[in-house]
């Protein structure tokens, strides 16, 4: 009985190990390589193209300079602080199997990684909020949403969030294995950065998430209370469309003809189509998303 035991105990141990061995030599395979360095190359390169071609049409065209698309460029650079963190590091793991940018630029890409993550999020929830005012509240947005406005909080954006994830730059440190290879890892156990996480998802994530949740929901009230007319071959809403919805009813009134009294809300709808004229004088906006 005992032979039989350590007979199937040997048996487990080799399968295992030629398990692990299998693993190993996969991972170290010229194909694995080939595919990894492939798809890391092609979704950076994709990435970092768009976004490269996003700041240039804005910075490059005048009437682009628009306060949407002063985060849309904060966005875009975000984007690229994370494609190149983290793009780099995947192609020589994946060709040498090893790290070989040292300490500092461990920390400096472990860095930029969290950097460009978290101002992304702030980007899309500053936009967001942009967007509730311009369409909510066109009277406001008028002051309020304006490019040096947009320009400031921006700045303040990156300041704080640069500042936050200088944490990052206490945490990590390389590592050498068993075996002698490098690595860019944790400097204590792992577990003690679970507030840090908590700290990161509920910051980073969860209040933005629910803030977004909360006024896409009321910009979808207004808009399907108060629906702007355009034609139906456009799906975009044009300053000249939006300047004959103002017009119609004085032309109408001109013509002698006494009508009905406006109900409230058709009054409500005539001065929220005239306001949108004033804002998208202004700031060109295209709302063919919203229609």
């Amino acid at each position: 009985m005992a032979e039989n035991m350590s007979s199937k105990m040997d048996s487990s141990s080799v399968s295992n190990i030629s398990l692990l061995g299998q693993g190993d030599s996969v991972s170290k395979s010229v194909e694995y390589k080939t595919v990894s360095v492939f798809l890391v190359v092609l979704v950076c390169g994709v990435g970092i193209v768009g976004n490269i071609m996003v700041v240039l049409v804005v910075l490059t065209t005048r009437h682009m300079r628009t306060p949407t698309n002063c985060y849309l460029v904060s966005l875009a650079v975000a984007d690229l602080t994370v494609l190149v963190a983290a793009g780099l590091p995947n192609i020589s793991e994946s060709l040498m199997a090893t790290w070989v940018y040292g300490q500092a630029g461990c920390l400096g890409i472990t860095y930029l990684q969290y950097l460009g993550i978290n101002v992304s999020s702030c980007s899309i929830t500053a936009f967001t909020v942009e967007r509730y005012i311009a369409i909510c509240h066109p009277m406001r947005a008028h002051t309020v949403c304006t490019v040096s406005r947009a320009k400031r909080i921006i700045a303040g954006v990156w300041a704080f969030t640069c500042i936050y994830c200088m944490l990052w730059l206490f945490l990590v440190d390389i590592q050498v294995n068993s075996d002698g290879r490098v690595q860019c890892g944790y400097r204590v156990s792992r577990d003690l950065y679970l507030p840090i996480y908590l700290i990161d998802f509920t910051i980073f994530y969860v209040i933005p998430l629910l803030l977004a949740i909360v006024l896409y929901g009321l910009i979808a009230r207004i808009l399907y209370l108060n629906p702007l007319s355009h034609p139906p071959d456009s799906g975009t809403i044009t300053a000249p469309t939006l300047r004959r919805s103002c017009k119609e009813p004085a032309d109408a009134s001109k013509g002698g003809r006494q009508g009905r009294p406006k109900s409230t809300l058709s009054s409500r709808k005539q001065v929220c189509v005239c306001v949108s004229l004033l804002y998208l004088d202004t700031y060109p906006v295209n709302l063919s998303h919203l229609s």
